[in-house]
């Protein structure tokens, strides 16, 4: 009887959790605004000025070793640093975030443990210079919360123009200090592929064209993760870094928030084989595509 009940209840959580999720597996509902009419479309100017001034700040390096530099891209609301570890090659470079919603903590600790590995493996950096950034929204990550400090998705704040203003979006685009600071990292950088960890969606995204396609096929080749394609949300990274920028932009969404406890480095393992095909199989960027970013 006992097992009887245990096996209705799983059946009904997996019911509803079909239900949130959708049958498409990776398409989820968007979180809710803080109520009042829907937001109205703001009008935003493009391209927008790069790098973003008083929101982001210089790049101050921390710390330094042979192999990689810890470099404070920014401050959060809160104060908290916004760092990236950044292994410098020459031959084009990608950037690998996660962390931008905070109460995805698995994202972070994967990211952290990709730059562990390279820190350990740096020629898993194929000779490109790799740009890690952990803890994209870290006052969020220190709550446990999808937004920042402000209340703002930091996933819906960037400078595109699909940006939607809204309470929980930010009232204009690069509103907030970790956006602008990510924004800002990208000018520096010039990234030709952005691979943004998410959870718990369980897929893999392209976002933007052709180029974010094929290096979607490639990442899923190696991966757990189904791919799926989904519609760009309003002021997100994927809508500023693959559709408007054109660079190649892929959202991984693991399948869950936090580590396993059954087997932590078999997890890892698991995911952290995907990023590196995405780093050798990133392509060089179009010769277009240095326009967008104001230079």
């Amino acid at each position: 009887m006992l097992g009887q009940r245990r096996h209705a209840v799983a059946a009904s959580c997996l019911c509803l959790g079909a239900l949130a999720v959708g049958w498409t597996g990776c398409a989820g509902p968007e979180p809710s605004d803080l109520g009042g009419p829907p937001p109205a479309v703001q009008s935003v100017p493009w391209p927008p000025d790069l790098p973003v001034g008083r929101s982001a700040g210089p790049l101050t390096r921390t710390t330094a070793s042979d192999k990689a530099a810890a470099l404070e891209l920014g401050r959060s609301v809160l104060g908290r640093p916004i760092e990236a570890i950044v292994f410098e090659g020459e031959h084009g470079s990608v950037m690998i975030l996660g962390g931008i919603h905070g109460d995805e903590p698995l994202s972070s600790t994967l990211v952290e443990r990709l730059a562990a590995h390279l820190r350990a493996h740096p020629q898993d950096c194929a000779g490109r210079t790799i740009v890690v950034i952990p803890r994209a929204n870290p006052d969020g990550l220190a709550a446990g919360t999808r937004w920042n400090a402000r209340g703002v998705d930091v996933n819906r704040n960037f400078s595109t123009r699909n940006f939607a203003a809204a309470s929980r979006h930010g009232q204009v685009p690069l509103s907030e200090p970790e956006s602008g600071a990510l924004v800002a990292a990208i000018a520096r950088y010039r990234p030709s592929c952005i691979i943004s960890v998410h959870a718990p969606l369980n897929c893999i995204d392209a976002d933007g064209g052709a180029a974010s396609r094929r290096l979607a096929q490639q990442i899923a080749r190696v991966s757990p993760l189904p791919l799926k394609d989904l519609p760009a949300h309003p002021g997100s990274l994927g809508s500023y870094a693959g559709s408007d920028l054109g660079l190649q932009m892929v959202t991984y969404e693991l399948d869950r928030k936090e580590m396993p406890r059954w087997s932590a480095a078999t997890y890892v393992r698991r995911h952290l084989k995907p990023l590196l095909v995405a780093i050798a199989n990133c392509e060089p960027p179009a010769a277009s595509v240095g326009l967008h970013f104001g230079k």
